[in-house]
């Protein structure tokens, strides 16, 4: 069964000096920004990662997981999208801003779309790459988590701008926020780099996928609006 189909080159040197994170699974917190604040110590913020790796414990297999986990992104995008299709406006510097916006969840679907593309081995028997343990687990929660924050500033943005009232500082603090997140990703991304030839061949392209469309999204959102 494959999931919902709504919808890395890597990132420069300096990610490869960040440590591996720790991650557990924590179905009860929506994002990062709920937990660790931009001003907060690297120790802290490892220590506060969030995360979304896949258990199987208590009835929910690693599958049902890994469904839930991604049904939750691409529905958040839907509705980041829907947002984004009642834009109406004759101000010529808020219609260049929700172009600029709709770039930036056009790159946020292809993300999805990438990860998608991978979620869907969970239902073969390769489902053990995808658990607490498992080769892929870290730096796709970490990819996730991510988004999903980016996802929920993106929305906030789209709906400042119907209202004609974007905030551009709180939007780039958020985005600052969450940088760490996609940094860790990053030194996970490289890390996996290392061990690829583990991974079944026929998840060779599909990982490509995720990695290029996370550094894509990265170079999107730091981009000028307008």
């Amino acid at each position: 069964m494959k999931l919902s189909n709504s919808a890395m080159l890597l990132d420069d040197d300096r990610a490869s000096s960040l440590p591996m994170f720790p991650l557990d699974l924590d179905e009860d917190a929506a994002t990062s920004l709920d937990v660790v604040p931009h001003s907060a110590k690297a120790s802290t913020r490892e220590e506060s990662y969030v995360g979304t790796r896949p258990r199987e414990e208590h009835e929910e297999s690693v599958a049902d997981a890994v469904r839930a986990r991604h049904a939750a992104l691409a529905d958040a995008i839907a509705s980041l999208e829907s947002t984004c299709a009642s834009f109406d406006s004759c101000d010529p510097s808020a219609a260049a801003a929700q172009t600029s916006l709709r770039r930036r969840v056009g790159s946020l679907s292809m993300l999805c779309a990438a990860l998608e593309g991978v979620a869907s081995f969970v239902e073969t028997q390769n489902h053990d790459l995808f658990a607490g343990e498992g080769l892929l687990a870290p730096y796709l929660a970490g990819v996730y988590l991510w988004a999903g924050d980016v996802t929920d500033t993106l929305h906030a943005l789209a709906r400042d701008l119907n209202a004609l009232a974007p905030d551009w500082a709180a939007f780039r603090d958020r985005l600052n926020d969450v940088a760490w997140i996609h940094e860790m990703a990053v030194s996970e991304g490289r890390r996996l780099e290392r061990v690829i030839d583990l991974l079944p061949s026929e998840m060779s392209e599909p990982m490509d996928d995720v990695l290029v469309a996370v550094v894509t999204l990265k170079h999107k959102l730091d981009e000028p609006f307008g």
